[in-house]
């Protein structure tokens, strides 16, 4: 019975982990476009036209 636990404990914790790198991978979609918009953003303020 106790190695049944085990195999049920890693099965669980295997099925976290990949809940977490699923998890993981949607921020850094997330910070991905954000730092994008930011620095898109940030450009429109930064042109050396605008001061001319």
């Amino acid at each position: 019975m106790r190695e049944e636990e085990k195999v049920k404990d890693i099965q669980e914790l295997t099925k976290e982990v990949t809940n977490m790198r699923k998890e993981l991978d949607s921020l850094k979609e997330v910070l991905s476009g954000l730092i994008q918009v930011m620095m898109d953003h940030n450009d429109q303020y930064n042109d050396e036209d605008e001061y001319n």
